[in-house]
């Protein structure tokens, strides 16, 4: 961990204990510790209920508890609520860092303290809510909200650029900004829970009918502490069970936009099976084209859509023939038609899928060139889209520097110097120098968090197999003997329908007789849809 992060949490874990031992000592607040026990359990069970999701980000729901600590305790009460998002129950198994965990709790406890001391300075009801009194606490709440934003997001900001490098100010107009409506609707979630906890609704009752019950059921004071004990215990039961059916749901949400990530790269990996040299093609464009965005400080979620808009941006490939993708002599004007239908084939595929729609201009438009030579429709410039114009770069170098049936890979240094050439004709210049300088940096946040998710798949996978194999040990020795042989069977088609591919593009390549086509200096690639500059491709 960053050691600047190890200061923040540091000291922020202690300027909060100093904060809240000056307000109970000096202050005279006293600590409802009922309260935050109850309170402060509900939130560990918030964080608990936390989705991890590919990015390593982690949504939760322990803003709600906090704001309800706000506004049904006193200060240095809530602000122990807070410290208590430190913890989620699987913290020891997942083998968390203590100081992340003490940033976040201390980050929550200086947030609540600030959102607290506004929310109450601004009029703001506490522990004896009434209807009206509700209504008045929405603009102190709502403004209280605003203060525990903006200070939570200058926390997460300064995090993120020492953890990954992400320059605060994009996450504050990117994300930042997205959630800001969540933000202010979990406060008055918070209000409502809050209001349930800390009324007196047990007593209000009692008094409208001279307390009956309690005045024949015995001493008052007992009878009335044990009812608002109960009261409170059960709407936190029932806040928890709200809560936690909001967690089901939305954990599946975030499951299954996991899933369609998984899908994107089997299907992926299946279109490449088709041409064996473009193994781990779209993969590699799609982390150079995450790495330029980053570059451009795009916002988090735009640099996951460019990712998607990058693993499929051959979709369209299957369409094309597979002798013409592997001739090796000049392609007629038939034939480079065909191969120049490919984006528009991938972009028509994608907006059919509601979930895809968005990335099919990106791929139609990621063979035009910047000074609008290239194709589907001609654009030039800043016409054409910034995603399209980020994943020409991605892609061509990419297709420069690995091997293709046709001619031998170049190196690094060639590929960026056939880059800088064409800057300005067939790429756009901005983003072939924020390409360069995101390769000549060593240990970029793209980099770090691509061996963090690679790091939490290498874990899932191995759980995943653990799981597997106890299920194997419990089913029947013949079943067992079958499923075995029916996945030999599988990995042996698979193997030979590769074996087979591979054997058909060689005879392709000899029947051809081994002639070359002449090149320019760098080429279209045959037209084959890997942009590699110009050269005499480009009038085929």
């Amino acid at each position: 961990m960053d050691i600047r992060m190890k200061a923040a949490a540091g000291a922020g874990l202690v300027g909060s204990i100093a904060v809240i031992l000056y307000l109970t000592l000096a202050g005279d607040l006293s600590v409802y510790w009922f309260s935050v026990a109850v309170l402060g359990a509900l939130m560990v069970v918030c964080e608990t209920m936390g989705e991890r999701m590919a990015s390593g980000g982690r949504s939760t729901y322990g803003i709600i508890v906090i704001f309800a600590a706000v506004v049904s305790l006193n200060t240095p009460s809530a602000m122990i609520v807070a410290l208590c998002g430190a913890f989620h129950l699987h913290m020891l198994e997942r083998r968390e860092d203590p100081w992340e965990l003490a940033l976040a709790g201390s980050t929550y406890a200086i947030c609540a303290w600030a959102s607290s001391a506004v929310y109450h300075a601004l009029g703001g009801a506490s522990r004896a809510f009434t209807f009206s009194g509700a209504m008045r606490s929405l603009l102190p709440l709502l403004v209280a909200a605003g203060v525990f934003w903006m200070l939570n997001t200058l926390a997460v900001g300064l995090a993120l650029r020492w953890r990954d490098g992400v320059e605060p100010a994009r996450f504050l107009l990117g994300d930042a900004l997205k959630l800001l409506p969540n933000h202010f609707l979990y406060a008055l979630i918070g209000l409502g829970m809050g209001v349930i906890y800390a009324q007196n609704a047990f007593h209000v009752a009692m008094d409208l009918e001279g307390r009956p019950l309690l005045d024949a059921g015995g001493n008052q004071v007992i009878l009335g502490s044990v009812a608002e004990s109960i009261r409170g215990l059960f709407a936190v039961m029932a806040l928890t069970a709200i809560l936690g059916v909001a967690w089901y749901f939305s954990g599946k949400n975030i499951a299954l936009l996991e899933s369609y990530d998984r899908s994107m790269e089997v299907l992926v990996t299946h279109l490449e099976r088709r041409e064996p040299y473009l193994d781990g093609h779209a993969v590699r464009v799609a982390e150079h084209a995450a790495r330029i965005a980053e570059r451009l400080r795009l916002p988090i979620y735009e640099v996951k859509r460019l990712r998607h808009a990058a693993l499929l941006h051959d979709l369209g490939r299957p369409a094309i023939p597979l002798e013409v993708l592997l001739q090796r002599s000049p392609l007629s004007e038939e034939e480079f038609e065909r191969v120049k239908s490919h984006p528009l084939e991938g972009a028509s595929r994608l907006e059919e899928v509601s979930y895809l729609s968005d990335m099919a201009e990106a791929v139609r438009h990621h063979h035009e060139y910047y000074d609008g030579g290239g194709y589907i429709d001609g654009l030039k410039g800043e016409t054409i889209p910034l995603s399209a114009r980020i994943l020409a770069v991605a892609d061509a170098y990419d297709a420069m520097v690995h091997p293709r049936p046709w001619r031998d890979a170049k190196t690094h240094e060639a590929a960026l110097a056939e880059l800088r050439e064409n800057a300005g004709r067939q790429f756009d210049p901005e983003i072939v120098e924020h390409f360069i300088a995101s390769l000549q940096v060593e240990g970029t946040g793209a980099e770090r968090r691509a061996e963090r998710r690679a790091a939490v798949s290498e874990e899932s996978v191995s759980v995943e197999a653990e799981t597997r194999v106890e299920e194997e040990a419990r089913r029947p020795a013949p079943e067992r003997k079958r499923r075995a042989k029916r996945r030999e069977e599988i990995l042996r088609e698979r193997r030979e329908a590769r074996e087979r591919l591979e054997r058909e593009a060689m005879r392709r390549l000899e029947e051809d007789g081994g002639s070359t086509p002449a090149r320019g200096e760098t080429g279209d690639e045959e037209g084959r849809g890997y942009e590699a500059a110009s050269g005499e491709e480009e009038e085929r």
